[in-house]
Formats: structure tokens, sequence, C-alpha cells
């Protein structure tokens, strides 16, 4: 057998990835090489493979192949041995290392998407907002192969952080495909119409709502189609303020069928990200606040004359509406999930006219306990002279003329400029750990914190990275869209402004910090709330100078991270160096979690305090 004869004879066909089936061809691999390894500049700023290396890398695994004188390869395995390759050369050249990452393939193994598709395995319970459906089946497998790409894609010692449960990156699954948060000024789509694919080519375009039904069924459609573009919650500021000047002539009875409509339409949506509903919520007001009272309305394409004041009693209908309703519940009694009520308490609304409608409000209180109530009154809320709501049950977000050079243009809707608060991303920190590092010493606890803001910064760096590439590609369009003014044809400005976001540090794990630090819970002692409270003001002092250092907006947040709570608590108990200070501080059934993490089981019912 000449060479020739031997080399077909030892020459396997590759199933390559994209379904075909090909000869080996070496030049593949360098070039797979050539073109892969241009991430690594973009996201680690190390240069990429040469022509020689990649040649080199890809005699090697030719050599490797041949080898075992197989009749078929597949696309996944060339991979693999190229990566292993890659990784013993990797202590003679580090950037290999980097390489390796880059070209690693992301996903799950046969038997745990068979998990998944049974609804077991892969954080099975980690969301309580996801049903069981295919939906979610398909949505945990992105989730895990997007999850794998944005910690290969990140410096290591950001990914380890989040791995070893120094912190926690929320929805990782999205990090790098669209924004948190967002709370939407609804006179925007009272005023410009409705395009839910935000460029007008895939879906049909409304104009502004007429009629009263249509401006709520656009209210819908304009969480469903946000839901799309980012990953946290969607919510709508100043909810029944902007909605009142459709109501003027209505009964009460066609007001209330209104927010009964309202309410299905929030929680029969079954369509968002992995077949749930879309986590929404409302900012409502027993009337029309101080700030609002002499601004021209925004409704059916169309600003003014009358004013928000002139609305004080459609406002005042609509919130006993809203209530009534939310008290009734579901046909079944239920009470309606979504969106969350969150009630402003303000001053304005401490009179004697409004006490019947908070009656309303503390009767669903006392029967469900569902709405939540948002303080305003503390200065930093930035009541009477800014705008701020609350997002995700839990998130503040603030603008004044202090903050916001164009408030008052946006007030009033000069040229379409509005409000739009939300966030970036959000990350969370292990505040026991933290305590535990510092065992007891205060100036060690607040520099360990100040580290993992700092690690927390760079991880918003890279978040930033990732979306000015989508912005760039349009990746967001409901969020980017520019819709035409009615009467100027002009383009508005783009419904969400960026530059107004907020990257969120949340705080996990408080009480067992204090209760590790102190020896007392936060129930249990003055001194355990002192010390959680300096913790906090010395992060918010830090804060303010990582935002002058780096030119970002920071807030700092108790997290509503249940799940995060958890994966902390058992990131602690299966590290050596914490599991001591863990066993003695984590909340939940320790024994039966301890056998189950000796199972290799993750899902164990123990936690730390959420917030």
């Amino acid at each position: 057998m000449n060479d020739s004869e031997l080399l077909q004879e030892i020459k396997p066909m590759v199933r390559r990835s994209d379904g075909f089936m090909v000869e080996w061809d070496r030049k593949a691999i360098v070039k797979q090489l050539l073109t892969e390894t241009k991430l690594a500049k973009e996201f680690f700023d190390v240069r990429p493979m040469t022509l020689e290396e990649a040649e080199e890398i890809a005699k090697e695994v030719e050599r490797r192949v041949f080898d075992l004188r197989l009749r078929f390869i597949s696309g996944p395995l060339i991979r693999e041995l190229v990566n292993n390759v890659l990784l013993a050369k990797s202590r003679e050249k580090p950037e290999y290392a980097i390489y390796r990452n880059i070209l690693t393939r992301v996903g799950t193994p046969v038997y745990d998407a068979y998990l998944i598709d049974v609804g077991k395995g892969y954080k099975a319970n980690e969301n309580a907002n996801l049903q069981p459906n295919p939906e979610t089946a398909h949505k945990r497998k992105a989730d895990w192969v997007s999850g794998e790409e944005y910690l290969l894609l990140m410096p290591p010692k950001l990914a380890d952080a989040h791995l070893s449960g120094d912190l926690h990156i929320h929805d990782l699954e999205y990090f790098g495909t669209r924004p948190f948060c967002q709370d939407w000024d609804l006179r925007y789509f009272f005023y410009y119409g409705l395009m839910p694919d935000g460029m007008g080519t895939r879906t049909s375009i409304a104009g502004p709502a007429k009629h009263p039904e249509v401006a709520i069924l656009h209210t819908a459609k304009i969480l469903a189609s946000a839901q799309t573009n980012f990953a946290g919650g969607e919510g709508f500021y100043n909810f029944l303020v902007f909605l009142a000047p459709y109501m003027r002539g209505l009964s009460y009875e066609k007001v209330k069928q209104l927010m009964q409509m309202m309410f299905f339409e929030y929680t029969q949506a079954y369509v968002a990200r992995g077949g749930q509903l879309v986590f929404s919520n409302v900012q409502v007001q027993p009337g029309v606040p101080e700030i609002w009272r002499k601004v021209p309305v925004v409704t059916r394409g169309k600003i003014g004359p009358e004013v928000y004041g002139d609305y004080e009693d459609e406002v005042q209908t609509l919130f006993r509406a809203l209530y009534e309703v939310a008290l009734q519940g579901d046909y079944w009694g239920k009470p309606f999930n979504f969106p969350k009520l969150e009630n402003g308490i303000s001053p304005e609304f401490f009179k004697p006219e409004y006490d019947d409608l908070w009656l309303e409000v503390h009767k669903v209180v006392a029967k469900f306990g569902t709405p939540y109530f948002d303080n305003m009154l503390p200065a930093y809320r930035g009541y009477g002279k800014g705008v701020s709501c609350y997002q995700c049950c839990a998130y503040c977000f603030v603008e004044t003329p202090e903050s916001s050079e164009d408030f008052e243009e946006k007030l009033y809707f000069v040229d379409g400029k509005h409000f739009t608060m939300g966030s970036w991303q959000v990350i969370s920190l292990n505040l026991p750990r933290i305590a535990y590092k510092a065992n007891g010493n205060d100036t060690l606890l607040f520099e360990e914190a100040k580290r993992l803001m700092d690690l927390a910064v760079e991880i918003f760096k890279v978040k930033r990275k990732w979306m000015d590439q989508m912005i760039k590609n349009n990746r967001i369009p409901f969020a980017t869209q520019r819709p035409l003014d009615p009467r100027t044809r002009r383009k508005g400005p783009p419904a969400v402004d960026f530059n107004e976001l907020v990257y969120t540090i949340g705080l996990v794990g408080g009480n067992e910090m204090a209760q590790w630090h102190t020896g007392y819970q936060l129930h249990e002692s003055p001194e355990a709330i002192k010390i959680l409270v300096r913790l906090i003001l010395e992060m918010q002092k830090y804060k303010k100078e990582l935002e002058a250092r780096h030119g970002i907006k920071i807030a700092l947040a108790r997290t509503p991270a249940e799940s995060t709570a958890q994966r902390f608590a058992i990131a602690d108990l299966l590290t050596d160096e914490f599991r001591a200070n863990a066993e003695k501080m984590v909340k939940g059934d320790l024994a039966r979690a301890k056998r189950m993490l000796m199972e290799g089981k993750r899902d164990v019912s123990v936690y730390y305090s959420n917030g």
C-alpha cells in the first residue's frame, strides 16, 4: 500500500455540526483557529493565533485522529482534541488557555438534556414563574448554553467569582443579549402608537390608542413585546394617571370592566420567556401626584390642552375599580399574580378624601397580601421635585432635575422626551462570606465588600461591551425603536434612553452577615442592625467613588433573590474554607441538605436570608 492509499485508509469522514458529512481536511482546523481566536482580542485583549501556530496545532490534532483509525469522526470530537492540545501547550503559552476557552463547545450532555425535557435536572425549581411546558424545557437548554458562553467570554477571575459564590450574576443566560429591567412611560406609546417588533417589518403597526379598550390592550402588548428585549421585569410608571384621560365620561362599571380586562390580559398572556407570564408591575396612586397636576396630558397622539390635574376624579375611579377587581380575584377566586401593584406613599395622599381608597387597598392586603407599598417620603426618593419607581419588587430608580439636565423636557414630553428608568444588570454579593473572611474585624469586613464591588464593576464593563454590540447590530429593536412623530413625521427619540439605565449591586444574606460578625441576628440585638447599617453606609460611600471613577450609575438594592440566597448557602457549604462557618449560619434543614450534597445534588433545602 503506497502513502496515498494509506492516507485514504486512515482519513475519516467528518460529521459536521451543520448537518453535513465531508472528507477530512486539516485546513478546516487551521481556518477554525484563525477565525475563532479573533475573539481573544475583542474580549481579553489577547492577540489572535498566528498562521504558523494554527498549522502546528492542526498537524498535532491530525496525527492523533489518524492514530485512532476511525471511519467517522464528529466535529465536536475534533474540537475537543483541538482543545486538549491547546490545554497541554498552555503551560508554555498562557494565551492558549484563553484560546481553549473560546474554542470549547457549550451545551448539555444528552442525559442532562433528557432530564430537562421531563422537568428535572438543571435549574428545575429555580424560577417559580416558569411553568411545566415544552417552552420551559427549551429555555432551560438555551439558558445552559448561553450561561456557559458568557462565563467563558469574560476574564477568568470574574467568572470564578460567580462560580465560587463570591457574587452572583443575575440572569446570566441573558447577560450578552439584553438589559435587565425597564419601567415604561406610557405617554410614549399613547403619542407614537405601538410597534411591537420595533421596526415595523414583522408586525402590524398601530397608531396611538383612541379608545379606552385599545389603550388597555396596548399596555399588555407593550409588556409582551418588551420582555423579548429585557431579562427582568417590565412595568409602568404612573400607570393610572397616564390612563386617566381615556376614562372620561365612562360609567364606573365600564371602568371596572376595563381594569378586569387589564388583569386578565396580563395574567393570561402565557407567551413570555420560556412559556411564562410577563413579570410585570404597575405604579399606582389614589390621585394625581402634585408634580403632574399642571403637566399637559398625552393621549390619542396629541399633547394637551388639558393637564393631568383635570383628571383627579378619573384617577380615583380607576384606583377604586382596580382594587375592587383585585379583591375579587379570578374565576376561581385566586389572586392575580401580575401585575404587581405598587402603591406610592406620598404626603398629598394622606388626606381624608383618600381614606376610603386606602381602605380598598388594605382589604386586598388582608385577603391576599399582594400589594406593595412604596415609601416615597425619604429625601433620597426625590419626591416632589423628581420621579421615581420600584421595579421587580425591590429595585429603586430615581430621576430628578439634579440628575437629569433635560428633566423638565421629559416631564412635559417636549419633542417626545420621556422618562426611562431601569437597570442594565444586577450582581448580588454574598454578605455572609464577607463576614466569614473578616472574622469579626470591621475594617476587613468593609474592605472585602469593596473588593467585591470592584469585581462587580468589572463585570458591568463586560456587560456594557456586549450591550454596545447589541445596540450597534439592532438586536434589541423594541428598546431602540424611533417611530415617526404623528404631527411632524420626524423620527422621535428612542423608546429607551440607555444613558439613564443603572447598574445594580444587590445585597443578600445581611442577617447572617450580622449574626456571624456580632453573634446576633437582626431581630436579636441593636448591635446586629448597627453593623449592617454601617456596612451599607460604607458601600454607599464607595459606590459614589466608583461612579466618579468609572463614569457609570450604580444602585445598591436588597435583591429579591430567593434562589441566589440558596445558591450562596450551598456554595459556602461546598467550600472547605467556609463550610464550618456556614453550617452554623444557614437556615433550613441542614442535616438533610448535607446528605443530599454528599449524593451530588445541588437543589437542597438551605438558604440565607433574602436581602
